[in-house]
């Protein structure tokens, strides 16, 4: 990221008696996980958004610090070691740094050196730049000390309970990222940064805001148990990391068209291989990046052979090396075929009867195979999928209070429905065709939500730009009301369509502009006018017209600039 803080300060001063006797000769940070100190982790992540210089406070074992960074150097980056001989505390010990900052050094990242986090610390900086905070603090929804109080807005009204707020209370992960006169501005003595905040707030109550981290990853090991525990996953091997030609190889086939990709993303390459008998499959090598990744291929399983859904036949699966064999379904999605002059209207109808069967039996089908799926929709969940929306396509610009009034209303219509096993990325494009039959692929995990997320996921998709799908969007509802064996109204059925879409688009739209801006995959832009468009229409049709009208302008000044 081009403007990213130059520097980071990592907190390195602590004692770690939590991890004693694995401490006492060793700062906490610098303990080995996966070969290397356990604090590079941090380090690495944010020399790829574009850290350059590292300033860490130390104190217990100075010189095993000075060991692990003779040349002061790391990963190209500079490493100053600063050494405190009274232990000064997260705030005194940003007091004690904060005139090494240039004066051209707008921000500073803040990281504890014994936190191991996913977090996209580039997307929480745009939230930061967007928001014009003095302070950003990374929280999450979950965490065994949920204390920090956030309004629905963003920002922070409480920390540790100590202001009496009542606001919805997330975890501190203990990454946060301060301007530098913020940083200046906190006094010399031995106290926590969290009393620097608690001063602020009352004062000026948007001066400290929050970022949503919601990446798979975060640890504050706080046990040996833990932290061996830790250890051993990440000296497995590295899931992901072999090419795609020796992933094949190791399962006896090798690449065809050119070791050509067919489609990559999410932490996933897929190439489609052949075996020695010239028998054809797909390979997917996946990562860590997408915990969903990892239940994969047991959650196809379990929808093939208990709740009979067309998926594709798991021939093999490596897992700790991230290699997965699937059944190779040809090339025919929903979208190729909506591309010809007739409308696919039988295979887009198996697709519906497909999805009920994940709804109605998939719950059943991972419980009986002892999965455990991904994180239910929440009022949490839907609130990311606001945020996304609002740091991709708005630039992190804050929502009229209307609008945010509009989209909250949206979750709670949709919490209101009975929860359900749901495909979650019910679009065109991972929908598979063959003999006019519908086969599912790329289920996103499988999570709890609401069917209608993924009836509108299809009817809504912004991948679908026919000049009659507006008829064609009617009978997709129509079909999908009679294959739920839906009991309500006919307007009830339509009214959740729209609100259901009207969701899903804010995710969809957050994430075609952060695929473009951010990924360096333009062509993903080229999606947003459409998402944008199909969302002033459900958003319309659901009542939301001030949210339709944002989508209406936005889609206006895309048009405009192009």
């Amino acid at each position: 990221m081009p403007n990213f803080p130059r520097t980071a300060f990592i907190l390195g001063a602590g004692l770690g008696t939590r991890l004693r006797p694995l401490t006492e000769n060793c700062p906490k940070p610098l303990l080995p996980l996966g070969g290397k100190p356990m604090v590079t982790q941090a380090m690495d992540r944010l020399i790829a958004a574009g850290t350059r210089r590292f300033i860490i406070n130390t104190h217990h074992c100075p010189a095993a610090w000075n060991s692990a960074f003779p040349a002061n150097t790391y990963g190209g980056a500079e490493v100053k070691l600063v050494f405190e001989p009274t232990l000064l505390e997260t705030g005194g010990g940003l007091a004690n740094i904060a005139s090494l900052l240039a004066e051209d050094e707008s921000d500073l990242v803040i990281w504890n050196g014994d936190i191991l986090s996913s977090c996209n610390i580039t997307e929480a900086y745009a939230h930061h730049q967007g928001d014009g905070a003095e302070a950003t603090l990374v929280v999450r929804a979950q965490g065994p000390n949920c204390n920090v109080r956030v309004t629905d807005e963003g920002m922070v009204t409480d920390l540790r309970d100590r202001l009496g707020k009542t606001d919805r209370a997330y975890q501190y992960t203990g990454i946060c990222i301060v301007t530098r006169a913020f940083a200046q501005s906190v006094p010399a003595a031995i106290e926590s940064i969290v009393e620097h905040f608690l001063r602020k707030i009352p004062v000026q109550p948007d001066s400290i805001q929050a970022y949503l981290d919601s990446s798979p990853q975060w640890h504050d090991l706080g046990t040996i148990e833990e932290y061996n525990t830790i250890k051993a996953q990440l000296e497995k091997p590295v899931r992901g990391a072999m090419t795609p030609a020796e992933a094949a190889a190791h399962l006896g086939y090798n690449l065809v068209d050119g070791g050509k990709m067919l489609k990559g993303g999410s932490g996933r390459k897929f190439h489609r291989v052949s075996n020695a008998a010239g028998k054809e499959a797909i390979l997917c090598v996946y990562d860590d990046s997408r915990p969903e990744n990892l239940i994969y291929g047991s959650i196809a399983h379990a929808l093939l052979g208990q709740a009979a859904v067309n998926v594709p036949t798991v021939i093999a699966e490596d897992h700790d090396r991230g290699i997965l064999l699937l059944e190779d379904l040809g090339s025919d999605d929903l979208w190729s075929l909506s591309q010809g002059p007739s409308f696919p209207w039988s295979a887009f109808g198996s697709a519906i009867e497909q999805v009920v069967k994940i709804h109605q039996l998939g719950l059943e089908a991972a419980t009986n195979a002892g999965i455990t799926l991904m994180e239910p929709f929440s009022p949490a969940l839907y609130q990311w999928e606001r945020q996304y929306f609002q740091d991709n396509v708005l630039a992190g610009k804050k929502f009229d209070r209307s609008v945010i009034q509009e989209m909250d209303s949206l979750a709670r219509e949709l919490l209101g429905q009975p929860a359900v096993a749901i495909h979650r990325d019910f679009q065109s494009q991972n929908i598979l065709v063959r003999d006019n039959a519908a086969w599912l692929i790329d289920f996103q995990g499988m999570r709890k939500g609401c069917a209608f997320y993924d009836f509108a996921s299809l009817a809504y998709d912004p991948y679908l730009t026919r000049k009659d799908m507006d008829l064609w969007r009617v009978e997709i509802e129509d079909h999908a009301r009679e294959a739920s064996d839906w009991k309500g109204s006919r307007d009830e059925f339509t009214h959740l369509l729209h609100v259901a879409a009207t969701q899903r688009l804010l995710q969809a739209c957050g994430a075609y502009g952060f695929l473009g801006n951010k990924k360096g995959r333009p062509e993903y832009l080229a999606h947003l006018p459409q998402g944008l468009h199909n969302l002033a229409i459900a958003a319309s049709l659901c009542g939301r017209r001030r949210l339709a009208g944002l989508a209406s302008d936005l889609e206006y000044s895309l048009t405009v600039t192009r």
